[in-house]
């Protein structure tokens, strides 16, 4: 039974680690914390979250802190899979993933709670942490569990009501951005038949459901821009007004509460926001190019992700700074840019050296166009 802890007491502390330092970063826009909370009690007496919980931990320690944590790692990583493939062989059981949280003590039908999808989403993280190269082997397996609800999404989910299930959707959903905006390309999932709801509630909850809303408001604009040759005019005018109600609808506490702008010695912005889950608006009222509106919304990004000093912060940017990255053009600003980034890889574990590669090469080829007009 994963239960008995007490034939190794390095497995506990890795259980440990997992709920009080990863946990977080799966739970940014869910007030409840199912990643905190379900899955660790589900864990304990299933094997499948057991095994991932613990490998997705060790894999981060042992890029952080003890190199030696990767044999424990891998181990529980193989065992994961192979209980993940066992169980997916199981079309039934698989698709069964669904709303349910059994009877609240890992009984019943373990694939009912949603801790299948939930495992992959760590599966998924243990991949990234631990390959050079994103191999993109969990995102691509996850995706017949993330859609296989009908409907695939209800208005309460938003706000966290989903259970343990809807949390996996949102994560999914997250990772599947992120990669398509490392890559350029269409989201996995296909959103057209979702239905793009624009939060407008006034409860402590409602906050994470905002971050959710616009979330798919992104998927489906990542799947206009990547996933056609021309956008219409009609199709951006939709997405746009979209956006443009959700921003309406953002509260007051939104916005940042104090803010200190680029100057000598401060080569990114300084946003400070009341929650992780909230977001800023863009100011670009003085930008008058498009390459000046590009840069600013950028240096903002990078700015409202290391201001908030928050690990599920700066791991959920990561994808919208390889995208916005390439924009910034000041010099100073992207020499901070990299010294944050790298500052990721030995607090967050991260293999972020790609990623910086990446602009390196982006900022080179502007400025060799530059020199060439």
């Amino acid at each position: 039974m994963p239960r008995i802890f007490n034939q190794a007491a390095w497995c506990a502390r890795y259980f440990h680690h997992y709920i009080t330092s990863i946990a977080p970063w799966y739970d940014l826009s869910d007030g409840s914390q199912h990643f905190a909370t379900r899955l660790p009690e589900l864990a304990l007496a299933s094997a499948l979250p057991f095994a991932a919980v613990v490998a997705l931990a060790a894999i981060q320690i042992s890029q952080t802190t003890a190199p030696s944590a990767r044999a424990a790692a891998e181990y529980y990583h193989d065992h994961c899979v192979r209980l993940l493939l066992a169980r997916l062989k199981d079309d039934n059981a698989a698709r069964g993933d669904g709303d349910g949280d059994g009877d609240g003590n890992g009984n019943g039908n373990s694939n009912s709670n949603g801790i299948t999808l939930a495992s992959i989403c760590l599966l998924r993280s243990y991949e990234i942490l631990s390959e050079e190269v994103d191999p993109n082997r969990h995102l691509r397996g996850a995706y017949s569990l993330a859609v296989s609800r009908r409907p695939l999404l209800r208005e309460g989910d938003l706000g966290g009501r989903g259970g343990l299930r809807g949390a996996g959707f949102w994560n999914y959903l997250r990772e599947d951005i992120t990669f398509s905006l490392f890559q350029r390309c269409p989201l996995k999932m296909g959103l057209d038949q979702v239905e793009l709801f624009v939060w407008r509630g006034d409860d402590a909850d409602g906050d994470h459901a905002y971050l959710n809303a616009v979330s798919l408001i992104l998927g489906r604009i990542i799947n206009e821009c990547f996933g056609r040759e021309t956008l219409s005019p009609e199709a951006w005018d939709f997405l746009f007004r979209l956006l443009r109600d959700w921003c309406s609808a953002l509260l007051g506490r939104f916005a940042p509460f104090a803010r200190e702008e680029r100057r000598l010695g401060l080569a990114l912005p300084s946003v400070w926001m009341l929650h992780d889950c909230h977001e800023a608006s863009q100011d670009v009222d003085q930008c008058t190019t498009r390459e000046e509106i590009l840069e600013r919304c950028a240096v903002e990004i990078c700015g409202i992700a290391f201001t908030a000093n928050s690990p599920p912060v700066v791991v959920n940017c990561f994808g919208p700074i390889a995208f916005c990255g390439p924009f910034i053009r000041d010099e100073a600003a992207q020499q901070e840019l990299v010294r944050r980034l790298m500052a990721c890889k030995r607090t967050i574990g991260w293999p972020v050296q790609r990623l910086v590669a990446d602009l390196q090469l982006a900022w080179g080829e502007a400025a060799g166009q530059q020199i060439a007009v």
